[in-house]
This record gives structure tokens, C-alpha cells and sequence, in this order.
């Protein structure tokens, strides 16, 4: 009888060892899945960060540009009015190379969730205020298709529009896009 117990008390301790070691290395590669998860995270997340270092940069070229544009628009529409014919020259508009690709892989890939949800949100907020000043280039791009040729004043009167909308715009993604660096 002893004998019995003693060999279902070691079948007990070797069912528990078995258990355990298996609960182990489930634990042990969830740990090595959750690390190489906030590998991806990190990684992807220092794109994100060199996306948007660049995007600042690029916006600040700009920037500084708008106010002369404005005012050089201003006086070609004024020019128009008086002599009836488009100026010569026009000066040229300079547009930010912006971008979101490393934006768009980090969410699609999922690792944007491994992300504090208080700096997630000013990130999201800065692609946000960087996807206006990218359709205000489409808005005028889209307007001066249509009307580029049929209106003279028209065509001035849009980057009249497009220059007043980016010298809002503009600064605001350059906040934005600081803000969030100052957090990431």
C-alpha cells in the first residue's frame, strides 16, 4: 500500500512538473512575443519620429515664404484689376514635402496600440494638422485644373485663398508636429 502511494504520489509530482514547465514556457514566449512587440513598437515609432522630424523641417522652409507670396498675389490680382491682363511673372509657391508613410505603417502593423494613449493622441493630432496643409496643396492643385485658363482672376484669386489657408495652417502643423516630438 505504501508502495502504491509513494508511486501515485511521484505520478502526482511528475503531472505538476509537467504542468508547471509547461505553463513556463507558454509564460516564456509570451515575454519573448511581448518583447519583440515593443521592438517593432520602438522601431517603428523611431520612423515615425524621423517622418516627422522631417515634416517640421520641411514646413519650416516654408513657412517664412508665405506673408512675400501673399503679398506678391495680392499685387498681381491688383495689377489685373487696373490693366486687364495676368502679370508676366508670378511668384513661385513653395510647397512642404510632407509624408505619413511611417504614420501608415505603424497603424496598419498594429504596433501604434503599443503607444501611450496620451502620446498617441498628440501624434495623431499632428498628422492631423499635417494632412491640412497637404489639402490645401490639393485644393489648389484640384481648383487651378479647373479654372486655370477660363479666369485669370479666378486662378489668382486661389492663391490668394491657398496662401491665406497655409499661413494658418502652416504654423499650426509646425505646433502640432513639435508637440509631438517633445513627447515621443
Amino acid at each position: 500500500m505504501n508502495s502504491k502511494r509513494t508511486r501515485i504520489s511521484m505520478i502526482l509530482i511528475e503531472a505538476v512538473a509537467i504542468f508547471c514547465s509547461v505553463l513556463l514556457a507558454f509564460a516564456a514566449d509570451q515575454w519573448r512575443e511581448d518583447l519583440n512587440d515593443r521592438r517593432k513598437a520602438e522601431s517603428v515609432m523611431g520612423l515615425v519620429k524621423a517622418e516627422l522630424e522631417a515634416n517640421l523641417q520641411s514646413l519650416q522652409s516654408v513657412v517664412g515664404t508665405r506673408e512675400g507670396g501673399l503679398a506678391a498675389y495680392n499685387d498681381a490680382l491688383a495689377e489685373l484689376s487696373e490693366t486687364q491682363e495676368l502679370p508676366n511673372s508670378l511668384p513661385q509657391l513653395q510647397f512642404p514635402e510632407i509624408t505619413n508613410i511611417a504614420y501608415r505603417i505603424a497603424t496598419d502593423a498594429g504596433v501604434i496600440a503599443e503607444i501611450d494613449p496620451t502620446e498617441l493622441l498628440i501624434i495623431a493630432q499632428a498628422y492631423e494638422a499635417i494632412q491640412e496643409v497637404e489639402s490645401n496643396r490639393s485644393f489648389l492643385d484640384n481648383r487651378n485644373a479647373q479654372i486655370r485658363y477660363e479666369d485669370d482672376e479666378q486662378f489668382l484669386s486661389g492663391f490668394i485663398y491657398y496662401s491665406n489657408r497655409a499661413l494658418v495652417s502652416e504654423p499650426a502643423a509646425i505646433n502640432a508636429v513639435g508637440r509631438a516630438l517633445s513627447v515621443m
